[in-house]
């Protein structure tokens, strides 16, 4: 089977997230992965499976990851889709949940033809001292809301959970192969 890992990564969380999936995915031999920048991505039509992660920025994917959906919406329907944000507000079940259905939902309700085989939420990374002032404003407004601290190097990303959920992945897209 081969299966496409693209992602859009704003400041390489989602990359990383990305880079994690595509190494225990990588462990079925059946299997060829490419993990490319959803930027890099030329054509969908090799894969049997597209795995897409996108950051979450305003409260919505990112503008390039809408746009592969828009690009490839024909096509789409006919691989194994899965879709996974990565958002600091994922950091728990109920975060995972928000995240989901008020941001992922923003394109499987736009493309009602895709029946993503999974979707998911994880936790995000951000090093608010590498935000310019004015972002570092902007965070600190959209995160007092959620109780996560604004300063430094915050991460609440869950790899035991990430890496449960990628075996889970793996071993479906085996019985589909």
């Amino acid at each position: 089977m081969n299966v496409l890992i693209t992602y859009s990564s704003g400041y390489g969380a989602t990359k990383e997230v990305a880079e994690k999936v595509s190494s225990i995915l990588a462990e079925e031999p059946r299997f060829k992965i490419a993990t490319i920048s959803i930027d890099d991505v030329e054509t969908i039509g090799d894969y049997d499976a597209v795995i897409v992660g996108s950051s979450v920025r305003a409260d919505r994917p990112l503008a390039n990851v809408r746009d592969f959906f828009a690009r490839y919406a024909d096509v789409l329907p006919e691989k194994h889709l899965v879709i996974f944000a990565v958002c600091l507000a994922a950091n728990n079940k109920d975060g995972r949940e928000k995240v989901k259905q008020e941001y992922l939902s923003q394109i499987t309700k736009k493309y009602p033809a895709l029946a993503p085989l999974r979707t998911e939420a994880f936790g995000g990374k951000i090093d608010f001292e590498k935000l310019n002032p004015v972002m570092q404003q902007l965070m600190n407004r959209v995160l007092e809301k959620t109780g996560i601290r604004t300063r430094g190097t915050v991460d609440t990303r869950d790899w035991g959970f990430i890496e449960s959920w990628a075996v889970d992945l793996r071993q479906q897209l085996a019985k589909a192969a």
